[in-house]
């Protein structure tokens, strides 16, 4: 982690990734300090393996990620893989179920939430897990938040209600530092 706030870049990756037109390198999508309590493992919920987005063109595989050495959110592994991070609530369990993608990818184009800031209120996300369970949640808020300024508990913290967050960078990419300015939050709750 570059600084200690609650969002902070992750190092820069090999030269075989970044955003759109501009050609830099990779950047976390969710570079989040988040509090956990590490090594607890949840009693309820079945584990996340795919999402579907049909309003937006997304249908993918989930890869389970979690906490690096220096306790930042692990980054997606491509342009079409989407974490879902393993220290947040499973789906049926009744908490904040975490997610982040990629927007873009160099050598790629646009990635798999390039359109996530297109989504509405009401409109469907399934997520289906291990033991073949498709859970629905429809979309209430769209938030967009510096990212050396975004609230981590907020956005990956518990929840009253079973909440599906998803997370990707967003606003204006600095050249210089490799990195995005914003982060784009969705959220959705439980139909």
């Amino acid at each position: 982690m570059v600084t200690d706030q609650a969002i902070s870049p992750v190092p820069a990756a090999p030269d075989d990734v970044a955003p759109l037109a501009t050609t830099p390198r990779r950047t976390a999508p969710a570079a989040l300090k988040p509090t956990v309590v590490l090594g607890a493992t949840p009693s309820a919920g079945s584990v996340p393996v795919r999402l579907v987005i049909a309003s937006i063109g997304v249908d993918t595989p989930l890869t389970a990620k979690g906490l690096d050495e220096r306790g930042v959110m692990e980054v997606p592994d491509g342009p079409e893989d989407v974490a879902w991070y393993a220290f947040t609530a499973r789906p049926g369990q009744g908490g904040n179920v975490v997610l982040s993608g990629h927007v873009d990818y160099r050598g790629y184009g646009p990635a798999v939430f390039a359109r996530l800031g297109d989504l509405k209120p009401g409109e469907l996300v399934e997520m289906q897990t291990m033991d073949d369970t498709v859970f629905r949640y429809g979309v209430t808020l769209a938030a967009s938040y510096e990212a050396a300024n975004a609230p981590a508990q907020e956005i990956v913290g518990p929840t009253s209600r079973e909440t599906l967050t998803l997370i990707t960078c967003g606003g204006r990419f600095d050249r210089t530092t490799q990195q995005y300015s914003h982060r784009l939050v969705v959220r959705a709750e439980r139909l």
